[in-house]
């Protein structure tokens, strides 16, 4: 499905819209999304002894479970794949399937509200979860089997395509902000989908898909001063977050996409950083990538990573 920039005009690295939310909340509070929606709940998500609690209704939006609860009886049924899990709020264990398990913190009842811990009843639905400390946010991924295949097809362009459809899970330091222009950067290793740089403004950052889920590694923000970062990058890395990677091929792909028209600047960039630029292309949405008849293509399912 086409992702037009009409809709679809927000940044990157989450400077300017996730900056005022973080501002416009109390420092205390948590912010959960599960997959690509954020999750409002009226009673807020607090963490106790390292755990999130959240109210029932939180993790009643993983895909592929379906949660009951019992007023009579003040039991949580949790059923996914034909396995049952329960939990009975004030006790401090629960059940998955036959096997009795010790809870880091019970379930309860606040507010009138159904309290409990999400990554015992997320990991147990086998989702992913992500916290990052900065702004307070939980990711909660759970891809269904046909999007994380998708990311694997021999079709090197509906890979990438693919690759962007996924939950992006943003657990590093904020450090990046745009400069006012609209164009974007968009790095691959050559014949790779699953691992993109991307870079808008006085920054970039590194993105891998992992497990159904296109999770930030590395983030930096360039400057005057600073050490030189990888080969395609011209500018200096004046700070970074995370783990900064080796770019296992000899040459980038690059789309330089410019949001306004609709189009992109392509090319390839080899290890001793010399830009071939190969034309331009429409490009009217994100993510609109396109064939790149230069690039060496190898098969997506049978990459080593990084």
């Amino acid at each position: 499905m086409k992702k037009y920039l009409v809709c679809l005009m927000l940044p990157v690295f989450a400077l300017t819209i996730m900056a005022n939310t973080a501002m416009a909340r109390s420092s205390n509070d948590i912010s959960i999304m599960v997959n690509k929606e954020i999750v409002n709940t009226d009673v807020s998500p607090y963490s106790e002894r390292g755990t999130t609690i959240v109210p029932l209704n939180v993790v009643q939006q993983i895909p592929g479970i379906k949660v009951a609860w019992n007023n009579s009886n003040k039991t949580i049924t949790i059923e996914r794949n034909e396995e049952t899990i329960k939990l009975v709020a004030g006790q401090k264990s629960a059940t998955i399937g036959e096997k009795k398990v010790n809870l880091p913190v019970v379930s309860q009842i606040k507010n009138g509200r159904v309290m409990v811990p999400l990554r015992f009843i997320a990991e147990a639905a086998d989702a992913y979860v992500g916290w990052n400390p900065y702004d307070r946010s939980i990711y909660v991924v759970k891809s269904s089997p046909e999007m994380i295949e998708k990311t694997k097809s021999e079709n090197l362009t509906e890979a990438r395509q693919a690759a962007f459809e996924l939950p992006i899970v943003r657990t590093l330091k904020s450090m990046t902000q745009g400069d006012g222009s609209s164009t974007l950067f968009y790095y691959f290793p050559e014949g790779r989908a699953d691992q993109v740089f991307m870079s808008m403004g006085n920054g970039v950052e590194y993105l891998e898909v992992i497990d159904g889920r296109l999770e930030q590694k590395w983030v930096a923000r360039f400057g005057d001063k600073g050490s030189k970062g990888p080969f395609f990058l011209e500018k200096l890395i004046e700070e970074e977050d995370g783990t900064q990677p080796q770019v296992s091929t000899n040459r980038v792909i690059y789309f330089k996409q410019i949001l306004k028209i609709g189009a992109a600047e392509y090319g390839i960039i080899d290890i001793n950083g010399k830009v071939t630029n190969l034309g331009h292309h429409e490009m009217p949405g994100l993510y609109d990538f396109f064939d790149i008849p230069e690039e060496e293509v190898q098969n997506n399912r049978n990459i080593t990573p990084f």
